[in-house]
């Protein structure tokens, strides 16, 4: 009869009071350790710290609770049930001692999830690696955040993973004298099995922010090192767990802890709030970091998609600022691929949405801008409201814009070039990125340079369209034609009807002497003229001396609101058979870009 009489006494002595106790303070205390000590920007292991001490206490205060009872008198020694009583098995006592044992299991199965989920996110090699030196002031000025691994039961969730870290890029990227990576080049190490030391020497920067995401309903848990290049020491690490309803709070958290991490090493100023809550629907927010993680405006298949969610979360949330913007930024970049007109009534009413709900909304004044160059032409107020683009954090596409669309139009391609080399600095493998660089250090007369980034484009993609076009026009400005042909060779058969890939095949042959296969592609170009850009006829009707023709496809491009308007003045204002053309002159006055008119336009302008 041991056991019945070890049962009663245990619950003589309040072992089970004790246990259920003991276990739900724990678990209190954790959560309120897990919350409040990363935001005092203390280091992971104190949480950890707090994790050991509760489990070690636990068999403490059973033996405590076995031995002592907590009385008015203070704390006593329990005495033992007397020997003589009786004591046997009852379905009460039984339920008990099974909901007891299970209680501890799982409590004690919930603090080590907790702690194997932290070990999990830290990488074998750098484990075991000693704590460096302490870091000089300089030492952490540019970070990656890499793609947030996905530990959801179902492995489902890694679009969710991934929008976690991009909102967390963001919200890093608005620290005043942080450097942080682009998505683009961040993400490209997605299931790599390079190590933390080889990706950030890959992207130059000094620490790597990597983590995981657990969703299981509605409820999410983000756990987060950062992680020192160098060494693998971890600079900070952190565990936040939250209903999905509070997504942006957790996020923004987060954010704080990685900065006040690097905080007195920056030097810099604590900022606003870094995440700010953009929309209350999580459905809309999940719709929206699907379309930003295929958001790639030189990729047109993946543009289309984005579209397609960008329009799902302002369906969900049509208060959703952010997802105004992108929705209106994504259809106005689509001239590059298809009419204006098809493209911008749409962009037009989102922008106008986006920055109905907040004016300064960085992609939404990108796409306004945009429409004021190809519908007015109106240089002076697009330059205007790309200058407010770039004042948001959030200032890429504005960089490019009024580097792609502007600068160079007005005789200032090497404004082009330092735009062009922010943006490569902060997203260095992009693809699309490095083949418009390269386009626009041709129009600077560096060749050798624009070759070199054409061929990196073609690294990071080898079916670029604009990388090709980039090397193409590099070797026949150096009169190259050999590797013009070699470059023809290298294209894919499928990207060959592209009419600005073709364009450059008919000006290879216009170039030694095959005349008729020249004129033959043009006259198939001006059959089935392409939607755009009508650009690609002009400058091989040209090339074959057919002015007047040329003129008229630049007349056309006009009418058309081709985003190829700038080129007008940037590829042929040298040209000898048009720089005096009268219709050519007019063309340019008409545009605003004129020499008069660009004069007056880089005297307003500001390219600080």
């Amino acid at each position: 009869m041991v056991l019945p009489r070890f049962l009663a006494e245990l619950k003589h002595r309040n072992v089970y009071r004790a246990a259920v106790v003991y276990a739900a303070a724990g678990w209190a205390l954790l959560e309120a350790a897990d919350v409040v000590l990363p935001r005092l920007g203390l280091p992971d292991w104190t949480v950890n710290l707090v994790l050991a001490m509760v489990l070690l206490g636990f068999p403490l205060a059973i033996v405590f609770a076995w031995i002592f009872d907590i009385s008015t008198q203070g704390v006593v020694r329990t005495e033992p049930i007397s020997p003589d009583a009786h004591h046997r098995f009852s379905f009460v006592s039984i339920v008990e001692f099974v909901l007891i044992c299970v209680l501890v299991v799982t409590v004690g199965y919930l603090y080590v999830d907790r702690l194997s989920l932290q070990k999990m996110l830290v990488e074998p090699e750098t484990a075991e690696l000693a704590t460096p030196a302490k870091p000089s002031p300089d030492q952490y000025r540019a970070i990656a955040v890499l793609p947030f691994a996905d530990m959801s039961e179902a492995g489902d969730q890694a679009w969710f993973a991934e929008g976690i870290a991009e909102e967390l890029l963001h919200a890093l990227a608005g620290v005043e004298g942080l450097h942080v990576m682009a998505r683009t080049s961040s993400f490209a190490f997605k299931e790599s099995d390079k190590t933390i030391a080889q990706i950030a020497d890959i992207l130059g920067v000094q620490a790597v922010l990597e983590g995981s995401v657990r969703r299981s309903g509605e409820r999410v848990r983000i756990s987060a090192q950062l992680v020192d290049a160098g060494s693998g020491y971890h600079i900070w690490s952190g565990s936040y767990e939250r209903e999905l309803d509070d997504i942006f709070r957790l996020q923004d958290e987060l954010a704080w802890s990685v900065v006040n991490a690097l905080q007195v090493k920056l030097g810099v100023e604590r900022p606003g709030r870094l995440v700010a809550e953009q929309t209350g629907s999580i459905e809309a927010y999940n719709w929206f970091i699907r379309g930003r993680a295929l958001y790639d405006w030189a990729n047109w298949k993946t543009h289309q998609q984005s579209i397609r969610y960008f329009q799902k979360a302002v369906e969900a949330d049509p208060k959703y600022a952010i997802a105004w913007g992108y929705l209106a930024n994504a259809l106005s970049l689509s001239v590059l691929w298809q009419p204006v007109d098809d493209a911008f009534p749409a962009a037009r009413s989102a922008y106008q949405r986006a920055l109905a709900l907040d004016p300064d909304q960085s992609q939404a004044l990108s796409a306004k801008a945009l429409r004021l160059i190809l519908y007015d032409q109106d240089w002076g107020g697009a330059s205007q409201l790309y200058q407010h683009a770039m004042k948001s954090r959030d200032d890429t596409f504005a960089k490019i814009g009024y580097g792609a669309f502007i600068a160079h139009a007005i005789d200032r391609p090497d404004q082009s070039v330092s735009m062009y080399r922010e943006a490569e600095q902060r997203d260095p493998l992009h693809a699309g990125i490095k083949a418009n660089l390269g386009n626009f250090l041709l129009l600077t007369g560096d060749t050798e340079k624009s070759i070199k980034k054409a061929n990196e484009a073609l690294e990071l993609e080898p079916d670029h369209i604009f990388a090709f076009i980039c090397l193409m026009d590099a070797y026949t400005a150096r009169e190259q034609y050999e590797d013009v042909k070699a470059t023809i060779e290298r294209i894919p058969p499928d990207l060959l009807p592209n009419p600005s890939l073709l364009v450059r095949v008919g000006l290879y042959y216009a170039a030694v002497g095959e005349d008729e296969k020249a004129v033959e592609i043009y006259r198939d170009m001006v059959e089935h003229p392409p939607a755009a850009p009508i650009l690609n006829v002009s400058v091989l009707a040209l090339t074959l001396g057919r002015v007047e023709e040329a003129l008229d496809y630049m007349e056309l491009m006009v009418e058309k609101r081709s985003w190829t308007i700038p080129w007008i003045r940037t590829l042929f204002r040298h040209d000898t058979m048009l720089k005096d053309h009268p219709r050519y002159v007019a063309l340019l006055k008409r545009i605003g870009l004129d020499d008069e008119s660009v004069k007056l336009l880089n005297a307003r302008m500001s390219f600080e």
